[in-house]
């Protein structure tokens, strides 16, 4: 109980000057007690020896209830659109999927509690928002980012493979690499669901969709990929008599680019920039489905197709956004 709340439990003479003693009746018994509005240890005393209860109980109530300021502050909340809200949310998607973090972390308790003393105004958002507007939004974004730098890319070479899951589900996963300003560039195209059967042509007409989508169709300077059957009749069908398809085994081809760069130097320019870009192998794709694997663990089995893809389109190209 507060020297000024004490007063409270009082009845003080209106004809009193400020700062002059007084004797103030109690509300409770009648007793009189003096004292002043500067000096309520007498008033404090008297509650706390004659009505304890009232005292205690006084004291309680005032500890717990808030402040205007505090009521204030805790109900202030960033709004959707400022720019400290999408900052820390854009931060939580990538650390999400950069993570391979199950979208429900949004949902626990501990992880609010934690954001709440990070930033009292920041709003977490919710797991159906995170999936489908906001990772939605953030992977477009991202894809939209990829296609345009591959626009200034001359030439791209792919590596493509397939993959299934624990639960048997295919994905088709390609990767680009190309030569951008002097550096090597290597990016995730897609790691997608490919349902039905690994036929050539069901692998061809994936792969045509792909490589339309990201508007590379026209760039493509080589294709790797394993040797299996499937995969080598898909690159060896017509329409695609233009494309260098590389099996795992490059390595005469490699030393025939050498070559053909030693007799016509005029051309040293373009054959670096378009076949130095060619994998040696088609791991790229392999540690991308390594990366796939760990994002379908065991407690995830039941990811949504698009949300996967999604989350891979930032977890694999994120980077090329900072």
């Amino acid at each position: 109980m507060s020297s000024k709340s004490v007063l409270e439990h009082f009845t003080v003479p209106d004809d009193f000057q400020n700062g002059n003693t007084f004797k103030g009746k109690c509300m409770h018994c009648g007793t009189l007690i003096s004292g002043s509005y500067k000096v309520t240890s007498n008033f404090v005393t008297h509650m706390k020896r004659k009505h304890r209860d009232l005292y205690i109980l006084h004291s309680e109530n005032k500890e717990i209830q808030p402040t205007l300021t505090q009521c204030i502050k805790k109900s202030v909340k960033y709004s959707p659109s400022d720019p400290k809200q999408l900052e820390m949310t854009n931060a939580l998607i990538m650390f999400i999927a950069g993570d391979l973090l199950p979208l429900s972390i949004v949902e626990s308790e501990e992880f609010k509690n934690l954001m709440e003393k990070a930033d009292t105004k920041y709003q977490v958002p919710s797991r159906k928002h995170l999936s489908s507007k906001l990772l939605h939004e953030k992977s477009v974004e991202i894809k939209n980012n990829l296609v345009n730098t591959l626009k200034r890319a001359e030439s791209v070479c792919l590596t493509i493979d397939l993959w299934s899951s624990r639960q048997m589900r295919g994905f088709l996963g390609i990767t680009g690499h190309f030569i951008l300003d002097w550096a090597m560039k290597s990016v995730m195209i897609c790691c997608k669901r490919f349902k039905g059967r690994h036929t050539a042509e069901s692998i061809r007409s994936e792969y045509e969709e792909v490589v339309t989508s990201f508007e590379i169709g026209f760039k493509i300077a080589a294709i790797v990929s394993d040797n299996a059957s499937n995969m080598v009749k898909a690159f060896s069908i017509p329409g695609f008599d233009d494309f260098k398809v590389d099996h795992e085994s490059s390595d005469e081809e490699i030393d025939d680019v050498d070559k053909e760069i030693e007799d016509d130097q005029s051309d040293d320019l373009q054959l670096a920039v378009q076949y130095l870009a060619i994998p040696a192998t088609s791991a790229p794709v392999e540690r991308l489905f390594s990366t796939a694997g760990k994002t379908f663990r065991p407690e995830r089995c039941r990811l949504a197709d698009g949300t996967f893809e999604k989350l891979m389109m930032v977890k694999c190209n994120g980077k090329m956004l900072k």
